[in-house]
Parts: structure tokens; C-alpha cells; sequence
């Protein structure tokens, strides 16, 4: 019961701050467009039917039955030639720069509130895998394009497409799922070094993304431990290493966990680095515990790769967004690429995404996801396309350039047009987001960083 509260609250929490960088980039929109002296007819505070509201200079405010985000109304931003307001009367046309600067507010707000958060990232800190320059490979898929150009268990990952991987698996995988045509590995094996490369294969696993098909060793450390379990009453302490279980090299957190929740309480032999001293524990056996209706067994041991608590300035931020996004748009419109339109996220899985940042990474994750989705909407609005505010701004500029306004008629069919695309885009990418938050979102889903899916306090 109390698991299943948590999980409620974190997502209205989840919701309430995704609907923040809504409201705010509404927000401004409101606010430069009185500014410029445009005709505003509603500023909503949520979406849906209305609950409660009032009257302001001419302007209508209203709270809506779904408190999250907003929307407000500009008859004048659409750009033909005849705006009008909600009783039919006709309104003056807007100035370009007027316009421009309307449609350039929202994105700017959803910087600016990037940045005030941000600089609140930067003073918690975030944490983040710590840096390290050893990327052994763990396994190699045989039956992969990796293998087929030499790629080979023990060996090290120097460089990926000639830059050096600093930031963890979670690099080192975007980095190669986003790459158009193939990829250049720089590894280094029996002390000489050697360039392997390779067009990476759909990974059925992963929706048929250029996902590696071959794992690295990621060092797998003791977070936490609990009292009276067997991992406590076999000395196992905070901070120590797991290098392996029963002679088999542990391959990663995730990897150990499994072991432990397929063990079926048969005793284990797990071998630990403890101040650069190696040991053994033997005749280590889990205890059960029941989840969604199957038997796992624990040890009782919080498991996880070493991390930092790492404090990125917001422009630092700022740039892995723009970085990020610049990197994946031009993934999606390559056709040497294997990222198509249904490996994109909506707002489902932008939910979806939030949520597990913190439940499994904490509020410093969370908030800053938060600060990626906000610098996100800016830039996807930017875009040049009708619809978007970068559409309205394009319209405008045309108009400046020109000296005349784009006609109604093309200018309605060009919107209309657009609209229809990108609303059927939403509804193709909500369609996988679905899919893949089936199952995931609640817990005992599977992608839990830690060993134990529970520790009994329901």
C-alpha cells in the first residue's frame, strides 16, 4: 500500500513539473504579447473544461479541470490575413516584430526557467558516473557485426568514432546508437592498439536501435547494505568492489543482481576488493521474497557503478541539450541511420522517463531531467515548422522580407497541412511510448539499479 502511494505521489510530482515548463513557456507568450499590445482572449492555468476564472483588461483567466500546463490564446499570431476574435470581429493585423518576438517568448521562458533550475542543479549537484578511461569488454555476441570485425572479449575500448568515452556505458551506447553508417572503435589488446570498424546491427532488444551488441565491465560497487541479512552477516560492507560470483567476472550492477534473483537460494561464492585487498565470501545463499507473482531471492545488498556528485554549470547543461538534440535530429533524418520516428518520445514517455530518474536516481536526477525537457521544448519549438513558434517566426520574417503577408489560403493550408502531420507524429510516437511504458513504469519492473526489488517495508 505505502509502495503503491509513493508511486502515485512521485508521478503527480512527475506531472506537476513537465506541466511547469508548459505554464511557464504560456507564461511568457502572455506576457509579450501585452507588451506588444496584441489582442490576448484566454490564459488558461491547466487544460480541459474550466472550473474557475475571471476577467482582467479585457483578458479572460481561467483554471481548467486538468491543472497541468496551460495555453493561451493569440488570434493575431496565426498568420493570415484576417484574424479575428472569438465573436467574429475582425482585429487589427499584427506587426511582424510583434509577432516574432510573441512566438520567440515562449522558448526564451523555457531557457530562462532551464537556467534557474539548472543553477539549483549546479549547487545540489547531480550524480554521475565516475570518469574512468578503462572499458574492457565483458562478452561479444558472436553472431555480431562487432565480432565480425575483431572485436573480442578483454579487449579495451579506447576511443569511439575518435573521441574518448568519459562519461560511462550510457555514453558510450549513445554515442554509438546514434552514429550514421558505421562506427569506428579504437581498442587496445595485448598492449597494441588497433581500429575496428563496423556497421552496427539492429538490436532486437532495443526496438532496432544501433544498440552495442556486446557488454563492457562496469565496475560494481556495495551502496548499501542491510541489517540482518545474509549479505551483513557475511561481512560484506559498504564501498566494497564485486569482481565475481562463483569464478564467473561480474559484468555489471545489473548483471550481479540477476545472479542473485536467480539463485534459488544455492550457496555462492562472491569475491570482493576491499582496500585494494582481494577476499572471498563463501556459502553466501538469498532469502526470498515474491513480486508480481514470481520468487526472487536477495542477499540484502544495495548494488550500483561507482558515481560522483558532479556540479554542471547551467550553460554546461544547456549545451549537452543542444549537443544531445543537434545529434539525434540528425540521426533521425539520415538513411544511414538506424534511429527512426518510433524510437522518439512523447509525453507519455517523457513521464515515463521522469518518473524512473526518481524513484531510481533520487530529486537531484529528477530535476535534472526537468532542465533537459525545458531547454528541449525551446529548441524543438524553434524549429522552422508551421505550427511551432519557430513557424510563426519564419511566417513573419517572410513578411518583413517581402514587404506582404503570406495569403489566407495558403497560409491556412500550409497550418493546416502541418497540423495534420504533426498530430498524427504524436500519436505514432504515443503509440510505442505505450508500448514500452507497459509493464515498466510501476515497480518490480525489472530496471531497478539496486539488488533487491524490495526490502519488505510495504
Amino acid at each position: 500500500m505505502i509502495s503503491m502511494l509513493i508511486t502515485l505521489a512521485t508521478i503527480v510530482v512527475v506531472l506537476f513539473f513537465l506541466g511547469l515548463c508548459i505554464f511557464v513557456h504560456e507564461l511568457g507568450h502572455l506576457l509579450v504579447a501585452l507588451w506588444c499590445g496584441l489582442h490576448v482572449e484566454r490564459f488558461s492555468l491547466g487544460f480541459g473544461k474550466k472550473i474557475w476564472g475571471f476577467w482582467h483588461n479585457k483578458v479572460e483567466y481561467i483554471v481548467s479541470m486538468l491543472p497541468f500546463g496551460g495555453y493561451v490564446a493569440l488570434p493575431q499570431l496565426d498568420p493570415t490575413d484576417e484574424p479575428v476574435d472569438r465573436d467574429g470581429n475582425r482585429l487589427p493585423q499584427a506587426r511582424p516584430m510583434a509577432r516574432i518576438l510573441t512566438a520567440f517568448s515562449g522558448p526564451f521562458s523555457n531557457i530562462a526557467f532551464g537556467f534557474l533550475l539548472g543553477s539549483l542543479v549546479f549547487w545540489a549537484g547531480v550524480y554521475r558516473p565516475a570518469p574512468r578511461d578503462e572499458y574492457v569488454v565483458h562478452s561479444v555476441e558472436e553472431s555480431s557485426p562487432e565480432y565480425a570485425a575483431g572485436l573480442r572479449a578483454g579487449d579495451r575500448i579506447v576511443k569511439v568514432n575518435g573521441k574518448p568515452v568519459t562519461d560511462g556505458w550510457g555514453q558510450l551506447v549513445q554515442t554509438i546508437a546514434l552514429s550514421k553508417g558505421k562506427v569506428d572503435l579504437l581498442v587496445e589488446s595485448d598492449g597494441q592498439r588497433e581500429q575496428i570498424t563496423y556497421k552496427p546491427a539492429p538490436n532486437p532488444k532495443y526496438e532496432g536501435l544501433g544498440y552495442p551488441l556486446f557488454e563492457i565491465r562496469t565496475p560494481t560497487v556495495v551502496q548499501r547494505v542491510q541489517k540482518n541479512m545474509p549479505a551483513a552477516q557475511a561481512g560484506i560492507q559498504t564501498g566494497d568492489r564485486i569482481l565475481s560470483v562463483n569464478g564467473t567476472p561480474v559484468a555489471s550492477p545489473y548483471a550481479f543482481m540477476k545472479t542473485m534473483w536467480e539463485s534459488e537460494g544455492e550457496p555462492l561464492t562472491i569475491t570482493l576488493q576491499r582496500d585494494g585487498e582481494t577476499y572471498t565470501v563463501h556459502d553466501i545463499r538469498g532469502v526470498p521474497r515474491e513480486a508480481d507473482g514470481e520468487t526472487y531471492h536477495i542477499i540484502g545488498a544495495v548494488v550500483d557503478e561507482p558515481k560522483i556528485l558532479k556540479h554542471m554549470s547551467p550553460w554546461a547543461q544547456f549545451v549537452n541539450v543542444v549537443t544531445t538534440t543537434r545529434d539525434t535530429l540528425a540521426s533521425l533524418v539520415s538513411p544511414k541511420s538506424l534511429v527512426k520516428p518510433r524510437h522518439m518520445s512523447g509525453p507519455v514517455g517523457i513521464v515515463q522517463v521522469n518518473y524512473l530518474m526518481i524513484r531510481h536516481g533520487g530529486w537531484r536526477q529528477g530535476l535534472f531531467f526537468v532542465v533537459f525537457v525545458s531547454f528541449s521544448l525551446a529548441l524543438i519549438n524553434l524549429l522552422p515548422i508551421p505550427v511551432l513558434d519557430g513557424g510563426h517566426i519564419l511566417f513573419a520574417v517572410l513578411e518583413l522580407a517581402s514587404g506582404r503577408r503570406v495569403p489566407t489560403r495558403v497560409a491556412h493550408a500550409i497550418q493546416l497541412a502541418f497540423a495534420a502531420l504533426i498530430i498524427s507524429f504524436m500519436l505514432y510516437i504515443t503509440f510505442f511510448d505505450i508500448k514500452r511504458v507497459s509493464g515498466r513504469l510501476f515497480p518490480g519492473d525489472g530496471g531497478n539499479s539496486t539488488e533487491e526489488m524490495s526490502d519488505g517495508k510495504d
